[in-house]
């Protein structure tokens, strides 16, 4: 089947670690499809790096510049992404003819690949991951623009059940959702010895670690990691490590918190990590640690969880369908004291009981795609 992917969620030359979870699943599809990938660069990141080249020299993935005015007219962009990729779609069409088009984030992406779907008369698939759901539908402009996604949409895949009450709010027909949580690569992925880990991780047996992934955004709320992080410390002491794994607007104004807070002997950041070193970080842990806004269902916790590692989150989302009791723990957003008493309850008692979730591997992910896109296209 020949697949057409849009989404600006996804690595591209200047943000090679953005979305690799949808790169994840683009390489597991490929294993019985023929896929390409449009992939918008918004213009204000193309205008920061001074190297980047827009042309493209892959058939299967295209890079085009995407332009909007930044903060204004946001339930229009699906109208200047679709100009933005124009080009790039009459190109793909001269040697390719998708059997359905799929857009992940529903505005503006999964809007400007129904156009797409259109031009090709194909089925069209909207593909949420989270905050598309439940964030940007608070401002009513946006969600009116999401309700026109949904309502067109031959299918909408959601990657959790709370993702999928959300979608049932807007008035989606139960029967056009589709819930297929995310795979996690097991090759990658898996428990390790940790004491290997820890000295491949540049951590002592003897150090309490706190392992935070993700981007450095407000919705990730990475201040209130910091701000339990003085609680652990009066409890451990030079003991403490906390790692963060991530990068992002944030950065700096988190480094400064650290210093102003005492924190800098037992903070590392470490930036974007490569799987590899990822999935170290993750062995070497005594636990990781999610303090999101929102989230669908976050790949840190099933990487997590792929590697033996509890974790203590905020109870946001679909998290808690992925909990498992008496070995992870879910306290209430922006609650800073819970959430630090919970992590060194946590550290300091074991685990029991077997976990009733284990994420599906790549391949098993991708062949649920697989049963939606046939269903689809009948």
């Amino acid at each position: 089947m020949n697949i057409l992917l849009i989404t600006t969620t996804y690595p591209t030359p200047v943000r090679p670690r953005q979305g690799i979870f949808n790169r994840n699943l683009v390489d597991a599809l490929r294993v019985m499809h023929d896929v390409r990938v449009i992939a918008p660069v918004p213009w204000t990141q193309r205008a920061k790096k001074s190297s980047y080249d827009d042309a493209d020299h892959s058939t299967l993935e295209h890079f085009p510049t995407y332009y909007y005015p930044p903060k204004f007219f946001r339930q229009h962009y699906d109208r200047f992404y679709w100009h933005s990729i124009l080009p790039t779609v009459k190109r793909i069409e001269k040697t390719f003819t998708p059997d359905l088009v799929m857009g992940y984030w529903l505005h503006p992406d999964a809007a400007a690949a129904q156009r797409a779907a259109r031009r090709f008369h194909t089925p069209h698939i909207a593909f949420s991951g989270g905050s598309d759901l439940r964030v940007l539908t608070a401002n009513p402009s946006r969600r009116r623009a999401i309700e026109r996604v949904v309502s067109k949409a031959d299918c909408l895949i959601v990657v959790s059940h709370d993702l999928e009450f959300h979608a049932r709010e807007l008035g989606t027909n139960a029967h056009k959702i589709q819930v297929i949580y995310r795979g996690v690569d097991a090759e990658r992925f898996f428990p390790m010895n940790r004491s290997d880990a820890r000295a491949a991780s540049d951590l002592s047996e003897n150090d309490i670690v706190c392992l935070w992934c993700g981007r450095l955004e407000p919705v990730k709320n990475p201040t209130m990691l910091l701000r339990a992080a003085v609680f652990w410390r009066e409890k451990w002491g030079d003991r403490l490590k906390v790692i963060l794994a991530g990068d992002g607007s944030m950065n700096a104004e988190l480094r400064s918190l650290c210093s102003q807070l005492k924190l800098d002997r037992h903070v590392r950041f470490e930036g974007n990590l490569p799987h590899s070193e990822l999935a170290l970080r993750f062995n070497a842990a005594d636990v990781t640690v999610l303090t999101s806004h929102s989230e669908g269902i976050p790949n840190v916790l099933l990487e997590s969880i792929a590697c033996g590692t509890p974790f203590v989150a905020t109870d946001v989302g679909g998290v808690s369908e992925i909990a498992s009791p008496n070995i992870d723990t879910l306290v209430a957003d922006g609650d800073v004291h819970a959430f630090a008493k919970a992590v060194i309850e946590r550290v300091e008692s074991s685990c029991s009981g077997k976990r009733r979730f284990i994420p599906d591997g790549l391949a098993e992910m991708a062949s649920r795609f697989d049963a939606v896109f046939r269903e689809v296209t009948q």
